[in-house]
């Protein structure tokens, strides 16, 4: 009776702490079944060590019961301690030697704790004169409870431990995806006004020279610029919307350089279930145009390619006396392929054409 008044004394007082943490019990349901565990395992080994045959081995139910219930208490104080010593740790040091500090101080104030209640406990039940008759018996039960603090706090820690590795690595994650998010429409804010401003001026120039073309360039224009403004946002798009998208940029170059440049796409690529950037084919489409004079009567050919990724390829027809660009066009869509997690984008400058591979993506790129 003596030790069920204690079990439900020490057992409301934990349960009252515990009000202000209510998903301490939900959130750490598998470790509390491995402490329960544990303290069977370590309660049978205890009574068949001190065993030498059947007849001497004596098991009481209850005691892995109480063993399990102090692990618990051991686990929450652990906690406690971690994170009222994070509260004042200003200092950057490195985590094990947090670890060691956590264990150290929790151990000593287990210590005091469990010797004081011990000590509250055994006055209140007039029990104090058998519980402290020996040096001996002190020694037994601080010997114990620094045991127990070490097995199960080490325990804790480790748990604890490895929660914090888990939640650190889903925030380094999420701050990398957000990183590589925020790289990515920064790469595209610099395509999208390069594609409108090109577009514009040379609207400009057909107005000046054909209001009729004009008009037509004008009306294609628009519907390019609503899947322009539709996929902005997007890091993916299908590889058949990016085609047909092309489709209608070429056209829209063909109300200025009609007979000057020509366009040929493998039909095999609609039928590709892949993913790709966004505007990454117009890009490459404006890059042959900007660097190849094509001319009625030596046109550039375009040809968009299913050849172990999206092959764009063209005859060179360089400017005469012409600058040589810095490439930031491709550099950009490069990099984008890398923060999607691809390869970079495979460039051939070849003596008589100019290639560039595209890999292939998928959603989990």
């Amino acid at each position: 009776m003596e030790y069920l008044r204690m079990f439900h004394y020490g057992f409301d007082i934990f349960v009252l702490r515990m009000k202000t943490k209510p998903n301490f019990f939900k959130d750490n349901i598998p470790f509390f079944l491995f402490l329960f565990l544990f303290s069977w395992i370590v309660i049978i080994h205890g009574e068949l060590r001190n065993s030498t045959s059947w007849e001497d081995f004596r098991f009481f139910p209850d005691a892995p019961f109480w063993l399990f219930l102090r692990a618990v208490f051991i686990f929450w104080f652990v906690g406690v301690i971690k994170r009222n010593i994070n509260k004042r740790i200003t200092s950057k040091s490195s985590l094990l030697v947090n670890y060691v500090i956590f264990l150290s101080v929790g151990t000593l104030l287990y210590l005091v704790i469990s010797s004081a209640f011990s000590l509250v406990i055994s006055l209140s039940f007039g029990t104090f004169h058998r519980n402290y008759s020996t040096l001996f018996r002190e020694f037994y039960r601080i010997t114990n409870s620094l045991i127990d603090f070490i097995m199960f706090g080490g325990l804790s820690l480790a748990y604890l431990y490895y929660k914090e590795s888990i939640k650190y690595q889903k925030q380094a994650s999420s701050y990398k995806i957000e990183k590589v998010k925020s790289e990515i429409s920064q790469l595209k804010s610099q395509l999208n006004p390069h594609f409108l401003f090109n577009n514009l001026n040379i609207l400009d120039q057909l107005i000046e020279e054909d209001t009729e073309r004009a008009s037509v360039f004008l009306n294609r224009f628009s519907e390019l610029y609503r899947y322009s403004l539709h996929s902005t946002n997007k890091e993916l798009v299908s590889l058949e919307e990016e085609l047909l998208f092309a489709e209608g940029y070429f056209k829209l170059m063909e109300e200025k350089y009609d007979g000057y440049y020509f366009m040929e796409i493998d039909r095999e690529l609609f039928q590709k279930e892949s993913k790709v950037p966004p505007f990454c084919l117009q890009v490459l489409i404006e890059n042959v145009i900007t660097h190849n004079k094509g001319t009625s009567k030596n046109p550039v050919y375009i040809q968009v390619q299913d050849d172990r990724g999206i092959k764009v390829v063209n005859n060179k027809i360089p400017f005469k006396n012409a600058k040589k660009g810095n490439g930031v066009a491709l550099i950009n869509l490069s990099k984008q392929y890398e923060l999607l997690g691809a390869n970079g984008i495979k460039i051939n400058n070849l003596e008589e054409r100019f290639e560039v591979v595209l890999p292939y993506l998928n959603e989990e790129t």
